[in-house]
């Protein structure tokens, strides 16, 4: 946190509330000499939510963090409400993005303080609870004995990774953001948990422009619009029902599912991957079919 940055923090830069409109104009990224986001152009408008989709590697998080500028394009542009990110002040421009990973990090501080970070002004306690109710974090913050007074251990080591991702959401809930960034907050949670943050992410994300990265299928519908990548490139965008009938590497995330996909549409627009990547995918064979099933049947699952 105390960490300086070289980033400019343009002190004198627009302060203003954010509407929420996101446009990559043209942006290419990478780390030293190794490109990771080429040439990329999308728009978000105030309060969609945007689906990121990709192999691992494809430049998903890093899109996201040239929008809070932990990292600045090195050609083209990155605009909310019109603006590029290096004219807003610094702290403006953070403090209404509001970030939620799966590694979510705590101070071994109390519950409550650690929802109510961020905010720069003392929280009425009435309030910490209703985010924290809204987040669905309430009831297990009430079961410990001494409740939102609890202290967590340091990163939050006391709590488990459901409950650290929830408190992160009550905090998301205090501070208002206009634009969430919720990367893979998901992914190392039982099914159970996943049902109570869904309900919550579904909450902190209405009237918010939020871009979700995540490989949940049962999340990836219920975004406004998905953003496919690949290789660093904007290889297609659309919807989950647009998208699965002609992209290929769309199609393709969901390979592991074992899930009847609809036939490609013939009419499909050219894309990069189309173009660049033929390799012909082969068919779950019965027989894997039937092994993965007996294997299922007698170790128990």
């Amino acid at each position: 946190i105390n960490a300086k940055t070289e980033l400019d923090e343009n002190v004198s830069g627009v302060s203003q509330p954010m509407h929420g409109e996101i446009v990559f104009d043209h942006v290419t990224f990478g780390y030293e000499d190794k490109p990771v986001l080429k040439d990329i152009s999308f728009r978000a408008e105030p309060g969609e939510t945007i689906a990121i989709v990709g192999q691992t590697g494809s430049g998903k998080t890093t899109l996201t963090r040239l929008i809070n500028r932990i990292y600045d394009a090195d050609q083209g542009g990155v605009l909310i409400d019109g603006v590029d990110v290096r004219a807003w002040n610094m702290a403006a421009l953070r403090s209404q993005i509001s970030t939620i990973e799966q590694d979510v990090f705590l101070f071994a501080r109390s519950i409550a303080d650690n929802i109510a970070f961020g905010v720069g002004e003392d929280v009425d306690r009435a309030e910490i609870e209703r985010c924290a109710r809204e987040a669905q974090a309430h009831e297990f913050i009430t079961g410990f004995e001494d409740g939102y007074d609890t202290i967590v251990g340091e990163r939050g080591v006391t709590l488990s990774g459901g409950q650290r991702q929830r408190i992160a959401i009550a905090r998301a809930f205090l501070t208002d953001p206009r634009v969430l960034i919720l990367d893979d907050s998901t992914s190392a949670i039982d099914s159970a948990t996943e049902d109570r943050i869904q309900a919550a992410m579904h909450k902190v994300a209405q009237g918010r422009t939020t871009f979700l990265i995540t490989h949940r299928l049962s999340q990836i519908r219920w975004a406004d619009r998905i953003l496919v990548l690949r290789r660093g490139r904007l290889v297609d965008q659309g919807t989950h029902d647009e998208l699965i009938r002609r992209s290929e590497a769309y199609r393709r995330i969901f390979s592991r599912y074992d899930i009847e996909l609809p036939p490609l549409a013939d009419d499909r627009p050219q894309t990069t991957d189309d173009q660049t990547d033929r390799t012909p995918r082969r068919p779950l064979s019965i027989v894997r079919r039937l092994w993965r099933n007996l294997w299922a049947l007698f170790s128990g699952g």
